[in-house]
């Protein structure tokens, strides 16, 4: 009994000193699950098109590039590296376009850029920043993302975050053990009594929202590790199976003359001509090599993005390198399934609802443990029962 009034203790403490940490992430991730329908429905003349008479074909990948890149570098702020091209995924999409160029405030850090083209006359739809936090409709979800990942705190903001997501596994995890009343009273331990006034309210509500929300809120709280700190969590994993060592390969120097971006990606739907364009990585220079992003059946459905890549040439157009992450070791694919599951959309719209759902649950769980809690030091009369620890 000593033993498990200790871990209640901790359970307790755990909760009071993480309520904070939790309700941000929590809130922030919540809006997140569904944060490019949100990034839509506040910017549609940035991130919507007019989709043209049926059968027009899409302007050139080739086109879109070189009109985004005109605009970009027309701005006196840089010099602009551009960096990847986001095809569009629905009818009605845009072309995005990101930029890099270094920071004249930190040195050694770098800024972002989108611009925005329809994909049908490669026109600009317009820009944003992608590196500043100003709290605006155009920039709402960068910042939301920020907040979630690092609390506007940079690196230091990733290690809190990445311990607060570990200790709300160990929290999960005790909350289960002292959840357990036996099989005797497991009924009673799933209701939750409303008539049994405010105090039993909220400790029942706790109790109940603990346990049918622990499955996924352990899901998040231990994909949220590996989210914060990759680089800390990949040498462990490293350890225990081998992993793609995530090197760009560098090609030979050659006198080929070069090819565009559409070439690169006809070039490389031959070696998955079932996959689905995802991303265009652009070379840095002429002596580069194109980095061409699919989503492969049966590979896990990332936010945006595919894992699946064909490095192709710059000069010649010859297949550098090719990832397929349908046959990844055990290692990569455990750390390929990280993003998908913390977000929901490993499993399509059933996940992201879980997770809304599960981030819901956690801001309820931390109301009604703090309500317990303050009742419990404030207030005389009700006693918690016993097999709830």
């Amino acid at each position: 009994m000593r033993l498990r009034r200790l871990l209640a203790r901790v359970h307790r403490y755990l909760g009071l000193s993480l309520l904070g940490f939790v309700f941000v992430a929590a809130l922030s991730g919540t809006l997140l699950v569904f944060g490019q329908e949100i990034d839509r429905l506040l910017n549609p003349d940035l991130l919507s098109a007019t989709p043209p008479a049926a059968g027009t074909p899409p302007r050139p990948l080739a086109e879109l590039v070189a009109a985004g890149t005109a605009h970009q570098q027309a701005r006196d702020d840089g010099p602009w590296q551009a960096l990847s091209l986001l095809p569009p995924r629905q009818e009605d999409g845009v072309a995005i376009l990101l930029f890099k160029a270094p920071d004249p405030l930190q040195e050694g850090r770098s800024r972002f850029h989108q611009v925005f083209l329809d994909p049908f006359t490669a026109r600009v739809l317009g820009a944003r920043d992608h590196s500043s936090h100003e709290l605006n409709r155009h920039q709402l979800l960068h910042l939301l993302r920020t907040v979630h990942g690092n609390l506007l705190l940079g690196k230091t903001g990733f290690w809190i975050m990445g311990i607060v997501a570990g200790l709300w596994s160990l929290m999960t995890l005790l909350g289960l053990y002292l959840w357990w009343p036996g099989r005797q009273k497991l009924t009673l331990a799933l209701q939750i009594k409303r008539q049994a006034g405010p105090a039993r309210f909220h400790f029942d509500l706790h109790r109940a929202l603990g346990f049918y929300s622990a499955p996924v809120l352990l899901v998040i709280a231990i994909t949220g590790i590996y989210m914060a700190l990759p680089g800390e969590v990949r040498p462990l994993v490293a350890a225990l199976s081998p992993l793609d060592d995530g090197r760009t390969p560098q090609p030979a120097p050659s006198a080929a003359p070069p090819i565009d971006a559409d070439e690169a990606v006809r070039i490389a739907r031959q070696v998955f001509p079932k996959g689905a364009l995802r991303r265009v990585g652009l070379p840095r220079h002429q002596d580069d090599s194109y980095a061409i992003g699919f989503l492969l059946p049966g590979e896990v459905q990332r936010p945006s993005t595919g894992r699946s890549t064909v490095w192709v040439t710059v000069r010649g157009g010859a297949v550098l390198h090719s990832l397929d992450a349908t046959r990844s070791s055990p290692g990569d694919l455990y750390l390929q399934w990280q993003t998908p599951l913390h977000t929901g959309t490993a499993f399509g719209l059933t996940g992201r609802l879980l997770v809304l759902a599960a981030g819901l649950a956690a801001i309820g769980l931390a109301y009604a443990g703090l309500r317990v809690w303050w009742r419990r030091g404030r207030g005389p009369g009700w006693q918690r029962p016993r097999f709830a620890g």
